[in-house]
């Protein structure tokens, strides 16, 4: 799924990520050869990448985290900030480094969705820290988790509904970048190219993908009563397909081009909004039409 726009309003309070104190605990002085020569970069207004040597203690230690922990942190990195009472998100390889998503405040809402606030990013050097992204205190980004894609890695928010902020990329020198989401991607080795969907109005995003390349596929209707996917369809998207129509409401739709498949998800009522999308690039991967 490659997973932008808060979708739930945040009070300044609890936006305000524990970076402050984190600063304030540790030493940014780095000995001599440490990796002080490696340059670090945001090209995302409203995160922050700095070097820190010392992760300190959560301010109020995560137990029994009702979601969006990872029980068990594998990795070296993981494993010292769980120790340390942060509530590990994520954990993922960039190269040489280990990056760990934490995070010190979780509330658990409708089924597995998780409000995750004080969420940073730690990339470690086997057990020594490298440097910690952050999200401004004057910013409505927040930080949740992190996923891998291929050479790469993709931060999410810490919203209930989770979108991506922005990726960190490894340059030259083992230099490391934090970078704003192209506006489009290739996908199937370069065969089609996707563009930039993530919280675009279901419409909007339809039309984006057509004019790639991209035709609806039109589902079979479904054999149970789906009033809120009939409302979708009446709009001329007739590929709107598995609607939940409770909870955060969420739905499918599938555009084919040759042998490859796109599919997109939306959530909310009125004109969904894009959530995520994915793209395979055989039939037989295709979704299974009721």
């Amino acid at each position: 799924m490659f997973a932008s726009i808060c979708p739930f309003p945040r009070s300044t309070g609890r936006i305000l990520l524990a970076f402050a104190s984190i600063l304030a605990a540790s030493s940014t002085a780095w000995p001599a050869g440490a990796t002080s020569d490696i340059a670090l970069k945001s090209d995302v207004s409203g995160l922050k990448i700095a070097r820190l040597q010392t992760l300190p203690k959560a301010p109020q230690p995560v137990s029994d985290a009702p979601c969006g922990v990872v029980p068990q942190p594998k990795g070296e990195g993981g494993k010292i900030a769980a120790a340390l009472g942060w509530g590990v998100t994520g954990e993922a390889r960039l190269g040489p480094y280990e990056a760990v998503s934490f995070a010190g405040e979780f509330e658990q809402a409708t089924g597995s969705s998780c409000d995750i606030s004080q969420g940073n990013v730690a990339l470690f050097d086997g057990s020594k820290l490298l440097a910690l992204i952050y999200a401004d205190k004057n910013s409505k980004l927040s930080i949740g988790t992190i996923v891998a894609i291929k050479d790469h890695l993709r931060i999410l928010d810490g919203d209930l509904v989770q979108m991506p902020v922005g990726e960190i990329w490894l340059g030259g020198g083992r230099n490391v970048d934090v970078k704003p989401l192209a506006g489009e991607e290739q996908v199937c080795d370069g065969k089609a190219v996707v563009p930039n969907l993530y919280g675009k109005p279901i419409t909007e995003a339809r039309q984006a993908v057509i004019a790639k390349g991209w035709e609806p596929f039109q589902s079979p209707a479904p054999s149970y009563p789906d009033p809120f996917g009939d409302s979708i369809r009446k709009m001329g998207i007739v590929e709107t397909t598995d609607c939940s129509g409770t909870g955060f409401a969420y739905c499918s739709y599938y555009y084919h081009k040759g042998d490859m498949e796109l599919g997109v998800t939306s959530f909310g009522d009125g004109t969904p909004t894009v959530l995520g999308y994915d793209a395979v690039c055989e039939r037989l991967k295709w979704h299974k039409s009721e």
